[in-house]
């Protein structure tokens, strides 16, 4: 009866803790939308396959000191210009704060690469360091605290 007790006792703490969890990640959606007068209208949320699929990609980048390693990855392209991004302006991206909240960083918004940059300081002020993912999910962009952009994309094992 007691370890019955317990059981339940411990389930009852994990359920508590994801609706906690589910609580802050509403926040954070509700202050994203909210900072933002058009986001419904040019960005959505991912679900939660797409963001299964778009930490996976994440995950498995090589990382130093909480930010890509570009000494193990191949780089395309470095500009200082947030205008360099204009040849992809009609693309699909994920942006991914990689600072923040955990809610913050667990949440990937979707939109056109010419939104991004219509709203660039938005996103700025939100994460001084980003990751924006092609939909594609090969390549990305990586925007520093410092302006520097980065291009590279994710070694494909073949």
């Amino acid at each position: 009866m007691e370890e019955n007790r317990k059981k339940r006792l411990e389930l009852l703490k994990r359920q508590h803790k994801q609706r906690e969890y589910e609580k802050r990640v509403a926040f954070e959606k509700e202050r994203l939308i909210s900072e933002h007068i058009d986001f419904i209208k040019y960005y959505r949320f991912a679900e939660q396959g797409e963001a299964d699929r778009i930490n996976s990609v994440l995950n498995g980048l090589p990382v130093r000191y909480g930010r890509p390693d570009f000494s193990k990855l191949l780089i395309e392209h470095k500009s200082q210009s947030i205008d360099d991004l204009l040849q992809y302006e009609n693309e699909d991206i994920w942006i991914c704060c990689l600072c923040g909240s955990i809610e913050l960083i667990n949440l990937f918004s979707s939109g056109k690469m010419s939104s991004f940059i219509h709203d660039f300081e938005y996103w700025y002020d939100i994460s001084d360091y980003l990751l924006l993912l092609f939909h594609n999910f090969i390549d990305f962009i990586y925007i520093d605290d410092n302006g520097e952009i980065v291009k590279s994309k994710i070694a494909i094992n073949e």
